[in-house]
């Protein structure tokens, strides 16, 4: 099963972006990722893809729309980028709008996260800021690792105010979340904001040619502008993915040696 990481946050944070530059670095030694946003009212695929002509039967609506979902399904729908086939990609597609499809089912967006997270060794999810769309909340659920980005000013602070009561249920483990400064900038009270919402893990700095790449669709391309403050950030959570993968083998001797132990108890 790959790792699945889910990034969300207060609006304008630069969280699609960190989460396409989050793909690029976790994909450098040729390993698979696929990255999933279900924001209908901002459709994505013509966002990260303008120059891929893409069908509505592309669509992560499709899927999510499903009786049931399984890989070969999620498989069918997922874009991968002709310039860097170890990214692939699912969104909605252009001209769909909230009317498209019927209402997404929690049970649902769980389904796809399984599915996906069986076909490649990363799932990036891109979450909307508005926790009515009930991706977020699954995604939050589903994360084996969550990254909350916040603008450092009163409108990210107060965005988590607001949206922290409904993530109390110990499923989406609030507390574990890695939050970062996302679209900083000099004249931010970083400082007084971190103490507000008790301290910053790193920062992701506005950056001209990062916030260029955004406008003119080259997300993807955006990892050569970061700063250093922003690869810190960066290196912090493929650090905590390694830790991760580093438990889990461990794990899997630990079983071995168990099961091995335990055939030769039987042969004696």
């Amino acid at each position: 099963m790959g790792k699945v990481i889910t990034v969300w946050g207060s609006p304008g944070s630069g969280k699609s972006m960190f989460s396409c530059i989050l793909a690029k670095a976790l994909t450098r030694d040729k390993r698979k990722a696929i990255i999933i946003n279900a924001e209908i009212s901002v459709p994505m695929l013509p966002v990260w893809l303008p120059e891929q002509i893409i069908q509505t039967n592309a669509s992560v609506g499709q899927v999510l729309s499903s009786v049931e979902i399984d890989t070969s399904l999620v498989a069918g729908h997922v874009t991968v980028l002709k310039s860097y086939p170890f990214i692939g990609v699912m969104g909605y597609a252009a001209g769909e709008n909230p009317l498209s499809y019927p209402e997404v089912k929690y049970a649902m967006v769980l389904q796809l996260v399984n599915a996906a997270a069986r076909l490649v060794d990363f799932v990036i999810l891109d979450c909307s800021s508005n926790m009515t769309n009930v991706f977020t909340p699954a995604a939050i659920e589903s994360g084996d690792l969550v990254v909350r980005i916040l603008t450092p000013d009163l409108k990210g602070v107060n965005y988590l105010k607001a949206h922290q009561p409904l993530l109390g249920d110990g499923r989406f483990h609030y507390d574990q979340h890695m939050t970062f400064a996302g679209m900083a900038r000099p004249f931010h009270a970083l400082d007084e904001m971190g103490h507000i919402i008790g301290g910053w893990d790193g920062l992701l700095p506005y950056g001209k040619e990062i916030d260029r790449c955004a406008t003119e669709g080259g997300m993807f391309h955006a990892i050569k502008y970061c700063n250093p403050k922003y690869t810190t950030s960066l290196n912090k959570v493929l650090d905590a993915l390694e830790q991760m993968e580093l438990a889990d083998d461990a794990a899997e001797d630990d079983v071995s040696e168990t099961e091995h132990f335990e055939e030769e108890s039987t042969d004696e």
